[in-house]
């Protein structure tokens, strides 16, 4: 299968400023996503649907890709340090909209006054390992959902210290990995980490040095790629 966003012949992205080595790549994109979400935390957005990380992702890499804001219309593979090389089983691409809009419905059913501070947060959880698994976008899935998880604290009437998630991000996005394993998910990592992120406690840096037995300064980062895509379960099951 050919991956229409790479330039031909490597695994580098198709930009805007045309750069064609994947090292300056990275560095341009971590400047642009990182001064557009500090930009974007200080203003008046809030979220109203789940959808609304749409525009999220828009916001944080427009300035690189032509495609922000918009779901993949290709299948993704992903080799996990964590998972010994393997992928999580991410939505196919022509079901990305439906799994949103699934997920929206359930969003909009959540009354958060009703909702104790650890309630809260577990709800939270939900939807932001939902809306990673889904995975909608060709790159930046973890980023926006970062992101998405900071406002949706805030929708719920909660503080959360985002410098912290920055800081642990690899953490975060282990996290976020298992607990997307279906019926093998731990969800215990991520509702840690964003129970701390709303704390106003000192956590030791050693607590983040581990997840699930599995040093964090070992995970690397590796590319989507289209040459390993499996079976992917039936789309009752992406949600649920």
């Amino acid at each position: 299968m050919k991956d229409p966003y790479v330039y031909q012949g490597t695994n580098v992205l198709i930009n805007k400023l045309n750069i064609k080595d994947g090292d300056t790549l990275d560095k341009a994109e971590s400047d642009f996503a990182g001064l557009a979400a500090n930009r974007l935390r200080k203003s008046d957005f809030q979220i109203d649907s789940i959808l609304d990380g749409l525009k999220i992702h828009k916001y944080l890499f427009s300035n690189l890709y032509e495609w922000a804001g918009q779901p993949r219309t290709i299948d993704i593979y992903k080799g996990e340090s964590i998972l010994d090389g393997k992928s999580i089983d991410y939505v196919f691409a022509s079901y990305i909209i439906q799994a949103l809009k699934d997920l929206d419905k359930e969003y909009q059913s959540v009354d958060w006054k009703k909702l104790n501070s650890k309630e809260k947060i577990e709800k939270v959880c939900y939807f932001v390992s939902e809306f990673w698994h889904i995975h909608p976008f060709r790159e930046g899935n973890t980023r926006t959902t970062a992101m998405l998880l900071c406002f949706l604290i805030k929708k719920a009437g909660l503080h959360v210290n985002s410098d912290f998630l920055s800081k642990n991000g690899k953490y975060f996005r282990n996290a976020l990995v298992l607990n997307s394993l279906y019926s093998n998910s731990k969800p215990e990592y991520i509702l840690g980490i964003v129970s701390d992120a709303t704390s106003v406690k000192n956590i030791s840096n050693k607590k983040y040095e581990t997840i699930d037995g599995f040093e964090v300064n070992k995970y690397s980062y590796t590319n989507h790629t289209v040459d390993k895509i499996k079976t992917i379960k039936k789309p009752e099951d992406w949600i649920k």
